[in-house]
């Protein structure tokens, strides 16, 4: 007998219909012996629904403690109709909200943090034999407020739960049928990746690749839970997501996947005043107004003691980027400012990149054959990424791809 997590996502849950193939699945693990510990969103397009009917009482977000109340409702609702639907099929059941779980979180309301988990009432139900049904995306803060995760903010959920009651496995129900090698409606060649490591899926997750959100994969790492992405009307055994540790002795493979971004902008400074302590003046400021900062580069001018600058953001903080430039009061301080707002990052991930000669050759190789350029590189361990022109994104992907092999081999 093993104790199981199972997540299903808003497409999985959207209606009567999906959430009876939901209850299938669910009473298949049951019948299989297994404790079961299911966790639901909100069916797909309800909590956008509910953003904009709180947006016309709080346009400014001044009360976002009783947005949170608002925008947790959708979970509740699904988990009481799947407990039913378990019902029906013979099998013990209940719903629990984030609160009658034992989520704890910090008061950060729309993005708290969990803090704690107090899960023994909900691992006793679990020995008794019961189904737990439990509302994803919520907590509860010391205060005795509802809160929310933000986006991700289920995934996070399953993964704490898992953690906590100390599962065998997490799985993550979707529509797809596992992590592919690249996205299959831009590339028809990507293949269904059997095995990923957790440092590879988070770097796909970061780069991305929308299959689960980076702080559940991040929550996965840290404590060691393993995954698997699979899809909830399909058979098929999907795609798990193992432990670094739990990888090692298999074959290192040099790729895994090609992810991709349309949401990044580009800001170029040229010919900055190479002054001590101005960039990490620059980008603090880009610390303190929370903006994040992506593919830094630094190169020198054609002018003497003045450098060139470019760094990327998320598109929807070009602005409030920019915004941090003007505040600082630098515009004598650099001869040029050059702005794309409508950029794109093409990444290529594998475990292969640590060890492998000749990545980074064969990665600028493939987008220069392709003509497209680059307008700046970052790399880690586990990762390749250029920032592109937008409108070249599916010829970037579908170059990457060929050029690392990914149509022929997606195993891990």
């Amino acid at each position: 007998m093993a104790r199981i997590v199972m997540k299903f996502g808003g497409t999985s849950t959207a209606n009567t219909e999906t959430l009876r193939v939901c209850a299938a699945r669910v009473a298949e693990e049951v019948l299989a012996g297994h404790q079961v510990a299911v966790v639901v969103s909100a069916p797909a397009g309800m909590t956008d629904d509910l953003t904009a009917r709180i947006a016309e009482f709080d346009p400014n977000s001044h009360h976002l403690d009783e947005a949170d109340l608002v925008l947790s409702s959708g979970e509740q609702i699904n988990a009481g109709l799947l407990a039913m639907a378990l019902r029906q099929l013979g099998h013990s059941a209940r719903s629990w909200t984030g609160w009658q779980s034992g989520f704890i979180t910090d008061d950060n309301h729309g993005q708290a943090r969990l803090s704690e988990t107090r899960t023994q009432d909900l691992i006793a139900s679990l020995e008794q034999g019961h189904v737990a049904v439990l509302t994803g995306f919520q907590g509860i803060s010391e205060a005795g407020r509802i809160t929310t995760l933000g986006r991700g903010g289920s995934d996070v959920s399953a993964v704490a739960l898992a953690t906590a009651i100390k599962a065998d496995r997490c799985d993550i129900y979707t529509d797809v049928t596992g992590v592919f090698t690249a996205d299959p409606r831009m590339v028809p060649e990507a293949k269904r990746i059997d095995v990923l490591s957790s440092e590879e899926m988070l770097e796909m997750a970061s780069s991305g690749a929308k299959v689960l959100h980076t702080r559940s994969v991040e929550l996965a790492l840290s404590e060691d839970v393993p995954l698997r992405v699979l899809s909830t009307f399909e058979p098929g055994p999907g795609t798990r997501i193992m432990p670094g540790r739990q990888m090692a002795g298999l074959e290192t493979h040099l790729a895994s996947g090609v992810t991709y971004s349309r949401d990044q902008s580009r800001i170029s400074l040229y010919g900055l005043q190479s002054q001590v302590g101005l960039i990490t003046q620059i980008f603090g400021a880009m610390t303190e107004a929370k903006i994040n900062v992506d593919m830094i580069v630094q190169s020198p001018s054609l002018h003497r003691d003045r450098t060139n600058l470019v760094f990327a953001t998320n598109r929807g903080d070009h602005e409030a980027a920019l915004a941090v430039l003007r505040r600082l009061a630098i515009t004598l301080m650099y001869q040029r400012l050059e702005v794309s707002p409508i950029m794109a990052k093409v990444s290529i991930i594998g475990l292969g990149l640590r060890s492998q000669a000749g990545m980074a050759h064969t990665f600028f190789k493939a987008l220069s054959k392709a003509g497209i350029a680059m307008d700046a590189v970052a790399t880690s361990e586990l990762r390749i990424s250029a920032l592109i022109t937008e409108n070249l994104v599916e010829q970037a992907v579908c170059a990457l791809h060929f050029a690392f092999d990914l149509d022929r081999n997606a195993d891990g």
